[in-house]
């Protein structure tokens, strides 16, 4: 296996993708890698008529990716992991999973904004975060909304979108940690479990690139973060046991507990309620089995 010089590395072209990316490529370089950074825009970035949960399918922000990497013309792709399917293309491997960010998601609110309690009006495009925040705070009221993470934050200091009031929206902790945003002005509520589950590897990265290149594997091996992979696993293996993709309105966080035993939580937002899960254990898919079990979903 001969050095590794160079690498090409693809990611999605947001302000957000560039940011949670640069960390990673710049432990890169200092290994005496040369990196050549190409930019996408991929489907989920057109698409801003509606919620992407309306759409169906999977993989809104990664496909084009995908199809860079397996085609040659990049090496490496950095996504966040709550956008990547369950199901990779034939070829490419994970390369690294980094330590986790803050997998909560937060409020961030305008300071005149009705109590949680008394029914203000909150932007988001996610169904998990619409019904499970309607059932923690049953008086709050939802409008979608789309675009980017400083869009949204935008947004909420107009106060206004289509013709309504808009009080706040929610964001994924992770993103605005990795922005270093202007939030002056603004109230930030985190969401604690009982309120919001975070969707299954959120804050989490992931690194791919194609089985045929070892040597790219073994240069980010210092990098990983064994712990934040197997909890962000965990997580997925919940996702496929609901039998769904990216989309679905699902929560789940894996905290480990030390010793290699992780406390697994998981809700699932179905239409007539918000079913849960919970359960202690080592990492394996006989976790992720009872949490099912409880949340009344069959286990293959």
């Amino acid at each position: 296996m001969g050095p590794l010089n160079k690498v090409r590395v693809g990611t999605r072209g947001s302000k957000l993708a560039l940011a949670q990316a640069r960390p990673m490529i710049d432990f890169l370089r200092g290994q005496g890698i040369e990196i050549e950074w190409k930019e996408f825009t991929t489907s989920g970035d057109k698409w801003l008529a509606g919620p992407l949960d309306e759409r169906g399918g999977s993989g809104f922000f990664t496909k084009e990716l995908e199809t860079a990497l397996l085609e040659r013309d990049v090496d490496l792709l950095i996504h966040s992991l709550k956008d990547v399917a369950l199901d990779r293309p034939k070829g490419i491997v994970p390369a690294c999973f980094p330590l986790r960010e803050d997998p909560r998601d937060i409020l961030v609110l305008r300071h005149d904004a009705p109590a949680l309690e008394d029914g203000p009006m909150i932007g988001t495009s996610a169904v998990r975060r619409e019904r499970m925040l309607g059932a923690a705070f049953p008086k709050m009221r939802f409008t979608w909304i789309r675009g980017n993470v400083p869009t949204r934050v935008h947004r909420v200091r107009e106060g206004v979108l289509r013709d309504e009031p808009l009080h706040g929206t929610v964001l994924a902790a992770s993103g605005l940690n990795r922005l270093e945003l202007d939030l002056s002005g603004l109230i930030l509520r985190p969401l604690e479990p009982h309120e919001l589950l975070p969707a299954p590897g959120q804050g989490c990265l992931l690194a791919e690139t194609r089985e045929d290149f070892p040597e790219l594997i073994e240069a980010l091996m210092s990098y990983e973060d064994p712990v934040s992979r197997r909890c962000v696993l965990l997580e997925r293996a919940v996702l496929r046991g609901i039998g769904g993709g990216c989309q679905q309105p699902l929560g789940a966080w894996a905290i480990p507990l030390g010793r290699g035993r992780f406390r697994l939580e998981a809700a699932f937002a179905a239409e007539d309620g918000i079913r849960k899960g919970s359960a202690e254990g080592q990492a394996d898919e006989d976790l992720a089995g009872a949490v099912l079990t409880q949340m009344g979903f069959p286990c293959a």
